[in-house]
């Protein structure tokens, strides 16, 4: 069973405890069930309790993960790591490498393609993901402001659900990098949460008041590179998106874009006239008090949240000591025996890039 592994070779000395490129033994905490753990290994925002046989039969049937092919796949995603003259300094960790694994099905070349787009993204736009600190005056003023908030964990599907209510963000006084940043900030805090990763997550946007502002500030650089990020580099199950009382003008502009997205894509994005028919397809127990929800308040949702992201703040500062050389020109040299470990379950789904 997914849930019953047993520690495999993956932590690693050096910032903080978390890489350098020799490995030695790691001494994680294991047991009958390893989501029993996770407060343990890794701060939990929203609990999963009784939901490990559903994350076990999610991980199992989506993503083909097994306890063989997927310790078979972090060794081989971390001898990959060792050999790549390009990754200076990386995460090497469990939790961290199969962000990647699970996102593309354990496929180890697409994982490291990934993960090297996803370094390369990091260091290319430094103003989205440098310094997420929860602390930040501008990141702080937004997370106040209730503009991205995970309101729940459904229990249907297992994934977190992350309520955002776009006239709270002050489009007058912040442009998209701010946006972008708050929306990589709220990512990379839960992407260490298995829970997370095997079920992946649902989107809710309240755009009612929405105004031109709110489009105006978008660049088209930040645009493409914000819409490349999130389908070639973050390793991110996005499964869900629900749009709330889109305004008409902002319906055409969302119109036009999905023009260009895949049928995948467009078949996980729902559109809502109103609340109340969000309510009809969004359960009352997850939306907050103010959307007719048995929830609580956003309010009282984010400070819950702020103080999730206080305890991750050093592993969130801790992303930046990562390095990729932008200036080597050499392709990356997938380890010789990858080949032999996709052979075992997850061949044929790395020959083309896709949205999981």
């Amino acid at each position: 069973m997914l849930l019953n592994r047993a520690p495999t070779q993956t932590q690693q000395a050096g910032f903080s405890g978390w890489t350098v490129r020799s490995p030695v033994v790691c001494s994680v905490p294991c047991g009958k069930d390893r989501f029993a753990q996770m407060a343990q290994r890794a701060e939990t925002f929203f609990p999963c309790d009784g939901l490990s046989g559903q994350l076990d039969q999610i991980a199992a049937t989506e993503l083909r993960e097994e306890d063989k092919l997927r310790d078979q796949s972090l060794a081989a995603m971390r001898e990959w790591i060792r050999q790549n003259g390009r990754l200076h300094r990386c995460r090497t960790d469990d939790r961290f490498l199969l962000r990647f694994l699970r996102v593309k099905k354990f496929s180890v070349p697409m994982a490291c393609e990934m993960l090297e787009r996803y370094l390369t993204m990091r260091q290319t736009y430094p103003r989205w993901f440098a310094r997420l600190d929860p602390e930040d005056a501008d990141l702080g003023a937004v997370l106040d402001a209730c503009c991205l908030v995970p309101i729940g964990r459904d229990p249907a599907s297992g994934r977190i659900v992350i309520f955002g209510v776009v006239r709270n963000f002050d489009a007058q006084r912040y442009n998209s990098d701010t946006m972008i940043r708050l929306n990589m900030l709220v990512a990379e805090a839960l992407l260490d949460e298995e829970a997370n990763q095997i079920a992946g997550f649902t989107h809710i946007f309240d755009n009612g008041g929405m105004t031109m502002a709110h489009v105006t500030c978008w660049t088209l650089d930040n645009l493409a590179g914000y819409l490349r990020s999130v389908i070639n580099c973050v390793p991110v199950r996005l499964k869900e998106n629900h749009f709330v009382s889109v305004p008409t003008f902002a319906a055409q502009i969302s119109k036009y874009c999905l023009s260009f997205a895949s049928e995948k894509l467009r078949a996980r994005i729902h559109c809502h006239s109103t609340v109340e028919e969000l309510r009809a397809k969004v359960s009352p127990e997850l939306l907050p008090l103010e959307y007719g929800g048995n929830g609580a308040t956003l309010k009282v949702l984010n400070e819950r949240f702020r103080e999730f992201l206080r305890s991750k703040r050093t592993t969130l500062l801790e992303l930046d000591e990562m390095e990729i050389d932008l200036k080597d020109p050499r392709e990356a040299a997938v380890h010789e025996d990858v080949g032999e470990v996709v052979a075992d379950g997850a061949v044929g789904s790395f020959r083309k890039l896709s949205i999981d």
